[in-house]
């Protein structure tokens, strides 16, 4: 499963694709495949690509919506 080689690449291109100015990873929480990745993927957004990388881990339930809004909100903030 790691390193995944093609996620990279697919990531990669669709970074240059859509000229995004930052990549929020969101990982499920206890899908370590994954989240043992986030490292690596954080590493090449921001060295490889020169952009912003956020990773958040959720559940997703409703209990972290308040903490999710504002850490995604002030990534946001710090684009501009």
């Amino acid at each position: 499963m790691t390193p995944n080689k093609n996620r990279y690449r697919l990531l990669g291109e669709t970074i240059d694709e859509y000229k995004a100015d930052g990549v929020i990873e969101m990982t499920l929480q206890a899908c370590h495949t994954y989240n043992v990745e986030s490292f690596g993927i954080g590493r090449f957004v921001k060295e490889k690509k020169g952009i912003p990388y956020l990773a958040v881990e959720t559940d997703y339930s409703t209990s972290d919506v308040a903490q999710l809004n504002t850490r995604i909100a002030a990534f946001i903030e710090m684009l501009g």
